[in-house]
């Protein structure tokens, strides 16, 4: 058995039993339920990335200082009462309050999960597996995923509690959050910081002053503000235009999962064909054209663009951020990540609001093409400065064997 696989199938284990997430297709239809507004919804929503803004960075520097075993059962803890108290709420304030607390322990899960995975693939010099790894962590993910939103979907369906989904994931996230105790934290060498500013300024210097680093960020964040904003909205569309049963989105949900998950699982695969020019702008593609799709076909035959989505989101984690991963080092890892991850927020924060605006007066199907219409120049320019800099980077890495070759 390979040196740390008894370690790597400990994170599957915790990766399992946390993910079963009831609530994942009815958490919108249940505040969209008590406040009667797409606006207000995503301005709910909004209190969760705020506090994220607030909040990511700092769990980030914790995890660099204390460990990613300690933010990560910190963030389960708390991210289990978040979601019992968005549960219990029905008013705009209990709302807001609720996802604060559930955005805390995101932050703290974020900084902890995938550079606990590529520090314990360091210690024992297998980083090179690290999107075969994380792909199959989110494939076990998504097919816990896949069976627990059926289970919600029936426990709606005959109860007509769409709370009851949130209630029940806390109580067995509270209970698998103590799956971490069994991880083992990694051992990998790193440079010590003096203090958190100085490891802050750290983080900050590794993105801004590494190009491709910067451009993979800015990437990343366009593509997770297409996938979640089509997260946000998607049970309200499959309830409202395309008329399904809360069983019905239930099953669809998880068919979602199913096939995001065989994607993920065989994300490593999916990197070496299409390879690092290739991949992102499959990501780009698949993307702005569900949302095109959406607000072009008015059929439900336009629920097969949610496919793509999966698709994409599950290709997303395991090679975006493993191509971040390989080009810094470990004692800044969770802090970049932590400050590409506050990025993202500070972004999404405003175009979900926006997007909830304009979709409360124009429609929401509306909102979706806007958002693909005005993100394009952003992504293809992202797009160029990919290639280029992978370009710079072949060339030197040409240029570098050639001395060895001469040197020899």
């Amino acid at each position: 058995m390979p040196r740390g696989d008894d370690r790597i199938r400990r994170f599957y284990l915790f990766r399992a039993v946390t993910s079963f997430s009831l609530w994942i297709p009815f958490w919108t239809l249940w505040v969209y339920k008590n406040l009667d507004s797409v606006f207000l919804m995503t301005v709910v929503d909004a209190a969760f990335w705020v506090t994220m803004i607030a909040f990511q960075i700092p769990a980030g520097l914790l995890g660099d200082k204390y460990g990613r075993k300690a933010v990560l059962f910190a963030g389960e803890i708390t991210y289990a009462v978040g979601v019992f108290s968005f549960g219990m709420s029905t008013g705009f304030s209990q709302y807001l309050f609720s996802n604060i607390v559930w955005a805390i322990g995101v932050c703290f899960i974020v900084s902890g999960d995938t550079p606990y995975v590529y520090d314990l693939l360091l210690e024992f010099r297998r980083s090179g597996e690290f999107t075969k790894v994380m792909g199959t962590a989110n494939a076990v993910m998504y097919v816990m995923n896949a069976v627990a939103v059926v289970v919600g979907g029936l426990i709606v369906q005959e109860t007509d509690h769409l709370e009851y989904t949130l209630l029940i994931a806390s109580v067995i996230g509270f209970m698998g959050s103590f799956t971490i105790l069994a991880l083992k934290e990694p051992k990998v060498d790193k440079q010590e910081m003096a203090s958190y500013r100085t490891q802050f300024k750290a983080g900050i210097k590794r993105i801004l002053w590494s190009r491709p680093i910067l451009i993979l960020v800015l990437f990343q964040i366009v593509v997770e503000i297409g996938i979640y904003v089509m997260a946000v909205f998607r049970s309200v569309y499959m309830n409202d235009y395309l008329d399904l049963s809360y069983l019905e989105i239930g099953l669809f949900f998880s068919s979602f999962a199913i096939v995001g998950g065989i994607v993920t699982r065989k994300a490593d695969k999916v990197d070496e064909t299409l390879g690092e020019r290739r991949a992102l702008f499959f990501m780009y593609a698949a993307i702005f054209g569900s949302f095109i799709v959406v607000f072009l076909v008015a059929s439900p035959a336009a629920i097969i663009t949610q496919y793509l989505i999966y698709m994409v989101a599950g290709l997303n984690y395991p090679i975006i951020n493993g191509y971040i991963n390989k080009r810094v080092d470990s004692s800044t890892r969770s802090t970049v990540m932590s400050i590409a991850s506050f990025m993202f927020t500070g972004i999404l924060t405003v175009v979900e609001v926006a997007a909830g605006w304009v979709a409360t007066y124009w429609g929401l199907k509306t909102s979706l093409l806007i958002l693909a219409v005005g993100t394009a120049p952003i992504s293809i320019y992202l797009l160029v400065l990919w290639t280029r800099e992978l370009d710079k980077e072949s060339a030197a890495r040409v240029k570098y064997q050639r001395v060895l070759k001469d040197m020899t």
